[in-house]
């Protein structure tokens, strides 16, 4: 059981930090930002709501999974 929550954790942390990476991509201005097709180098306001959501549910998921310590 732990082994699960260590995985989770793991993987929410991940996705965590690539939902940021993303939103602070698709906020920088006069970069070719792919996946969009109408002013590709502009500001997109969407990806940049939608991405640190996504990061939020991240860390969410990434605290409530997190390995649990003991002391003996």
């Amino acid at each position: 059981m732990e082994s699960n929550r260590s995985t989770i954790f793991c993987g929410a942390t991940v996705v965590a930090i690539v939902a940021i990476a993303i939103a602070i991509y698709y906020a920088v201005p006069g970069v070719h930002h792919m996946l969009v097709t109408d002013n590709p180098t502009g500001f997109h306001l969407k990806p940049m709501v939608a991405f640190p959501a996504f990061a939020v549910i991240g860390i969410f998921a990434a605290l409530i999974n997190r390995p649990q310590f003991t002391t003996k």
